[in-house]
């Protein structure tokens, strides 16, 4: 500082004045909420080799291509599942009872890859009821039976001997007591091991007449069941889909599957849904949109007070004490120079400083996340819809559900991010395709967040 000083060129009644680059010239209010990189570009990646971009949109198509069909694997060979009804693959191909993954999105580092895919398992739900169902049915069939084949008969040999058990009978002077109690009991041991063959011969004919039809349904879920389960796991067949995704990207692949509850939560999930309804010609388009709708839950709020102008003091409690709203610039002036950030989340809101719990500060960072609850969401399609086989003209019908207006900037005058020029950083958007006998379809899904 003293050599900039003493180089400053000073003129006749003039005075120097340093001006600090970092200055702080007022508040800013609520910075803008920027999404994950994911709800613009599904690929990131930085490269100082130009060639290597190049090939990032057919791996990109490549890649969703493999995982779809990794997670629709299935036993070609029934009758290692003992069962010998064969399910044609055009009819394989449009069951609902599968496992729905999202596109995937990718962001590249230097030597991995981190692949985040959102799933919906249906097929687990649909295997575990069945088995259960069939589980229970089989049981209750065999008990019924073996009550009628073996209980009765025993219970009618039982109720026979009660009458003579407080009886003796003596054959003349010759038998005596002892003999006649050392007969009775040789005569019991060869009752009861009879009626333990006669339990075992029961049941085997029960399983051999029933193991043909019942228990190889049941054989069959299970081992359906356990290569859904098989298929998530990163000691069985996840390893097999990452040997090959590291030949197509070239590097090291981390999973982030995420598990949604419906599949309303995702414009990937949903549009490609509808689009598998409407293939079979027997469905109405109407119905199929309405059940995906009713499906999406939108939360109740006071629209009154969400969509009022808000003011800058309002904002946050303590946007007048740190100027620029940023974590980083403010750790230093924490007690010690620690650069501790929970001493800085305990220093937010000094109105409620014995309340600055652990929980209260997770419910200051989770509630300063944008976008976490669904606003609306809408669906539309077009195309060949007619039941009838010949080219009519085509169909568009639109449906939604809430709205996908962007409340901070539509009603609060609050700025907010626009994507790829005019994409709204609250909505998703997705596009599926489907044909007919009579031509094609599309369906296209929104999704806004508030």
């Amino acid at each position: 500082m003293k050599i900039f000083n003493k180089n400053l060129k000073k003129e006749v009644g003039t005075t120097s004045k340093l001006v600090s680059l970092r200055k702080k010239i007022g508040d800013v209010g609520q910075t803008k909420y920027l999404p994950s990189f994911t709800k613009e570009w599904k690929n990131t990646i930085y490269s100082f080799n130009k060639n290597i971009l190049k090939n990032i949109p057919v791996n990109n198509l490549t890649i969703n291509k493999i995982i779809k069909s990794y997670f629709n694997l299935y036993f070609k060979n029934n009758e290692f599942l003992g069962y010998t009804k064969n399910l044609k693959l055009k009819k394989r191909r449009n069951l609902l009872q599968r496992i729905f993954v999202s596109d995937a999105e990718l962001k590249y580092t230097n030597n991995k890859a981190v692949i985040t895919l959102y799933v919906v398992n249906r097929e687990k739900r649909v295997l575990t009821n069945k088995y259960l169902t069939i589980n229970k049915i089989i049981s209750q069939h065999l008990l019924n039976r073996a009550y009628l084949l073996f209980i009765n008969k025993i219970s009618a040999i039982y109720t026979e001997l009660n009458k003579y058990k407080n009886q003796y009978f003596f054959i003349k002077e010759i038998v005596t007591k002892k003999k006649f109690i050392n007969y009775k009991l040789s005569y019991l041991n060869t009752f009861i091991t009879l009626k333990h063959l006669y339990l075992k011969k029961t049941w085997s004919v029960l399983l051999d007449k029933y193991s043909l039809t019942s228990l190889k349904l049941v054989r069959k879920f299970y081992l359906a069941y356990s290569l859904n389960q098989y298929k998530f796991n990163k000691l069985k067949l996840l390893p097999k889909l990452s040997i090959i995704l590291t030949k197509i990207l070239g590097r090291k692949v981390e999973y982030n599957i995420i598990n949604l509850k419906s599949i309303a939560y995702h414009t990937d999930l949903f549009t490609n849904v509808l689009a598998l309804k409407l293939r079979n010609i027997k469905n109405n388009y109407m119905k199929s949109i309405f059940s995906i709708l009713n499906r999406a839950y939108i939360p109740r709020t006071n629209t009154i007070i969400e969509r009022s102008s808000i003011k800058n003091a309002d904002l946050l409690p303590f946007s007048s004490e740190y100027k620029d709203l940023k974590i980083i610039s403010h750790l230093s002036k924490t007690e010690n120079n620690n650069n501790n950030l929970d001493e800085l989340l305990n220093k937010l809101d000094s109105r409620n400083s014995d309340k600055n719990t652990t929980k209260n500060i997770h419910n200051i960072v989770y509630n300063s996340i944008g976008y976490k609850n669904m606003g609306g969401i809408r669906l539309e399609v077009k195309g060949r819809l007619t039941k009838r086989y010949r080219a009519d003209r085509s169909i568009y019908f639109v449906k939604w559900k809430g709205g996908l207006k962007n409340i901070d900037s539509s009603f609060q005058g609050l700025s907010s991010v626009l994507f790829r020029g005019n994409t709204k950083s609250n909505t998703s958007y997705s596009l599926s395709t489907g044909k007919r006998r009579i031509g094609a379809f599309a369906v296209k899904g929104w999704i806004g967040g508030k």
